[in-house]
């Protein structure tokens, strides 16, 4: 049974070229599984830079022909990971401090790969679905599922799931009137 290892921020970079720490991560994968584990974590890494984020010429060399992207709830508008980087860049431009904190889990298998991270930022650019900048900082989770294609080790399939409500609530981008949010 494989264990699980933590990998700092110099150790993630030095295995897959990403200056990132990660919580949690298998301590036997295949030469397949890391070079996909790359490939995530890479677009991920460009996707919320807020300097190298500049949509979807950002990232597609990282994304399969006729990739797809699925997040209803969170970017209705985006239908691929190009479609994501595009929409990821205008949240950016108020959040002109946003980044991964930390990938709390990582879990490569064939060709898929399953994160979970940390984001943080700050509401100190421009103004977000008209609200000015508050100033205010959050700090969320998210997590991606995705797939692989074996023929070209790039993108095809993106599932994220994304804690925006916390997010949101932190930033004062919202303020429900019938939940809690702790």
């Amino acid at each position: 049974m494989a264990t699980s290892i933590k990998l700092s921020a110099d150790e993630t970079k030095n295995r897959f070229g990403v200056s990132i720490a990660i919580e949690n991560f298998p301590s036997e994968i295949t030469a397949v599984e890391a070079k996909n584990v790359q490939t995530v974590l890479s677009y991920m890494e460009i996707a919320y830079s807020p300097t190298d984020n500049k949509g979807t010429e950002s990232v597609k060399h990282l994304c399969a022909p006729n990739d797809t992207f699925e997040a209803v709830s969170t970017f209705p508008k985006a239908h691929s990971a190009e479609g994501y980087a595009d929409e990821h860049a205008k949240v950016m431009s108020a959040l002109s401090d946003l980044r991964i904190v930390r990938f709390d889990i990582v879990s490569p298998k064939g060709n898929f790969v399953s994160l979970r991270y940390t984001a943080r930022g700050s509401h100190n650019g421009g103004p977000h679905n008209g609200i000015p900048a508050t100033g205010n900082s959050a700090e969320w989770t998210a997590a991606g599922n995705f797939v692989i294609d074996e023929e070209t080790g790039k993108i095809k399939h993106w599932w994220k799931d994304w804690d925006k409500m916390r997010m949101w609530k932190q930033l004062g981008w919202v303020k429900p009137q019938d939940a809690e949010f702790l």
